[in-house]
């Protein structure tokens, strides 16, 4: 019978986790110059990252991450069972974007903002994706740029597929007036109050 990892290795274990963290901290509170585009002074915590993957199904295709940061996400999306050939990550900020190749070899990273690299023209304009986990502060952006990130991302999305966006706040992400707008509903898809701040995920699709 396999009795698991030794006290001593789930210490280990638990030494590099706490250290890798701790070290994604700093970094995150070091491009705190770009603020307004990170939305967070600290990344998104485990938890968060459980429940914006929880939806997503492995076997339906390729997946999309939009504003992967540090990879918090990118890795949870891993571990739920996503091939790492199956999986693009797109990150604006360039030293994040040389973090997540050196974390994540096997993904494919895609320097650049969302909105230009999945738009029209764009180095991702022909590809299809089944799902996106998006974490992007669409809350902190003009509505005008909220728009076209959205219209880009569900452009390379299968009909049925969904985007999972998270929120500090206590409503959707988006106004009804936007989801009307682009066609589409946003559905809560659970709170996470293990998340500093707590957050609220919702899975967004179009209307059927």
């Amino acid at each position: 019978m396999d009795a698991g990892p030794s006290v001593a290795e789930r210490i280990r274990r638990s030494r590099r986790r706490f250290q890798t963290e701790s070290e994604d901290a700093l970094r995150f509170l070091g491009r705190l110059h770009n603020a307004r585009m990170m939305g967070a002074v600290t990344p998104s915590g485990p938890a968060l990252a459980r429940r914006i993957v929880a939806g997503i199904d492995p076997a339906r295709g390729a997946v999309l991450e939009v504003g992967a940061g540090t990879g918090v996400f990118t890795a949870a999306l891993l571990a739920r069972g996503v091939k790492p050939e199956a999986l693009t990550a797109v990150e604006a900020d360039p030293v994040f974007a040389s973090l997540l190749r050196t974390r994540f070899p096997g993904v494919e990273i895609v320097e650049g903002r969302a909105e230009d690299v999945l738009g029209a023209g764009g180095g991702l304009a022909q590809r299809q994706y089944a799902d996106a986990v998006s974490g992007l502060p669409l809350l902190n952006f003009p509505s005008a740029l909220r728009r076209r990130i959205l219209e880009a991302i569900f452009a390379r999305l299968a009909q049925d597929g969904a985007l999972y966006q998270f929120t500090y706040g206590p409503r959707a992400p988006l106004g009804r007036g936007t989801l009307a707008a682009l066609g589409l509903v946003a559905e809560p898809a659970g709170r996470v109050w293990r998340n500093l701040p707590p957050a609220t995920v919702y899975r967004i699709r179009c209307q059927t």
